[in-house]
């Protein structure tokens, strides 16, 4: 049986269910979750659509392993620098501002908004009188300040109305400004073979499952040329050694294939 909801396509769609989660032992928490696919667009999308809790941020596994973060995002603000070497930047979802440690190191003026109390109160201590507690649209309220660079790092895939969002981002992004866009990548062999026991998918807190694809075609329908894309995947260090190399194995084949477990994508606004 199809469900039918809204998806970015178009204001109602048909889904087709691929992945149901019931009676199941490994994850209990997911209980009664249906990722559909839109037979549009091909989308995948979270049923029951529940709204995402800015009380579910990781915070402590964030600043627990924040040396494991700062190595995490050195190479997204290193390929950034080939497009703007500084400027404003906007990082929306900025938790508790590991990523804004790094682009002030490199000079970048940061802000950020982050709508977990907790987070932000960390990064407001960061950077006092740059942090905003609250949503995009809400800080728009606040200023009339555009920003050479907007970053969404794994936060696409929590907003549920993302068309509107992007208008917001629009208005707030210098032209020629670089939006980056880093997600979690269905279109990788770990997902294929793995379904729903893919550990990105986290169908409790993620309302969207994009593909690499898809988002760049959503980007460049919403007028922003794409510039560059880096892929990232998970190493389960905390694995044990049978299981890393048999996820090593399907990591080379989405190196084979130039494809990841994420995706960032550096799009430019025109």
């Amino acid at each position: 049986m199809n469900l039918v909801e809204q998806c970015l396509c178009q204001k109602k769609s048909f889904f087709k269910p691929i992945i149901i989660y019931k009676n199941d032992d490994v994850f209990k928490d997911y209980q009664g979750i249906i990722i559909g696919r839109c037979l549009t667009c091909g989308l995948l999308k979270t049923f029951p659509n529940k709204k995402f809790n800015p009380q579910t941020t990781h915070l402590n596994y964030y600043e627990t392993n924040k040396k494991f973060f700062l190595n995490l995002f050195q190479p997204i603000v290193k390929k950034l620098q080939q497009f703007k070497k500084n400027g404003l930047v906007l990082d929306v979802g900025c938790s508790s501002g590991i990523m804004l440690e790094i682009l002030a190191q490199k000079k970048f003026d940061v802000y950020g908004i982050e709508i977990n109390k907790k987070a932000y109160q960390i990064a407001a201590k960061k950077f006092p009188k740059k942090i905003f507690h609250g949503y995009l649209a809400d800080f728009l309220k606040k200023t009339k300040q555009q920003f050479d660079v907007i970053i969404y790092n794994h936060v696409f895939e929590h907003i549920d109305n993302l068309n509107q969002e992007i208008k917001l981002i629009k208005k707030i992004l210098k032209n020629c400004g670089i939006l980056v866009v880093g997600v979690p990548n269905c279109r990788n062999f770990i997902f294929f073979l793995r379904q729903r026991f893919w550990e990105s998918l986290q169908p409790n807190e993620h309302i969207w499952h994009f593909s690499d694809q898809y988002l760049l075609n959503y980007l460049e329908k919403n007028n922003f040329k794409i510039l560059d894309r880096y892929y990232d995947n998970d190493s389960r260090k905390s694995y044990s050694l049978i299981k890393r190399v048999y996820f090593q194995s399907l990591i080379f084949l989405n190196k084979i294939f130039k494809t990841g477990e994420s995706v960032v994508i550096y799009a430019k606004k025109i």
